[in-house]
């Protein structure tokens, strides 16, 4: 056996320490550089986690599965001004310009996700909600190269035409 650290065969018993976060099968000279040691027979238990809730796979998937409520802009007008917030202390509270908030409550500007957020947190307002998810078209033809079972199958359906014809 060697040691992991110096690569020296291990005469005699291997210490089993733990260096700089990494458990390490070492010899004597090594020992000194780990802080503790570890017990290579104890099994650990393993911690069963619940599934995690099913996220989008990528950030577009995500973009487009939010869709903005119906009148989002009258929601954050209402809101502002029940906190009695001009709209350039608004836009001051939430980091952006008045230019954007202004847009927001005409409806003229869409928020994204983070602005949204932004928009929650400082009025406790949703205006974002899960819209209908559509299925992708499946592609018709696949676009890897042509395997031998791709070659059968096309004779097979030539084969099958000829015979009903």
């Amino acid at each position: 056996m060697r040691c992991e650290v110096c690569g020296a065969e291990i005469r005699g018993d291997p210490y089993y320490r733990i260096i700089e976060g990494g458990r390490m099968t070492v010899c004597g000279r090594c020992a000194k550089f780990g802080s503790t040691d570890w017990d290579p027979n104890r099994v650990l238990p393993r911690v069963r986690r619940p599934p995690a809730p099913r996220r989008p796979r990528n950030e577009v998937e995500a973009a487009e599965s939010l869709e903005p409520v119906e009148d989002y802009g009258a929601k954050i007008r209402k809101a502002r001004q029940r906190m009695k917030l001009t709209v350039e202390d608004f836009a001051r509270m939430i980091r952006e310009k008045e230019s954007v908030v202004k847009n927001l409550e005409k409806e003229e500007l869409t928020p994204d996700r983070k602005l949204a957020t932004k928009i929650r947190n400082a009025l406790n307002v949703d205006i974002l909600e899960v819209g209908e998810q559509t299925a992708a078209p499946a592609r018709a033809r696949p676009t890897g190269a042509r395997t031998f079972a791709d070659l059968i199958k096309q004779a097979t359906a030539k084969d099958e035409e000829e015979e009903e014809t």
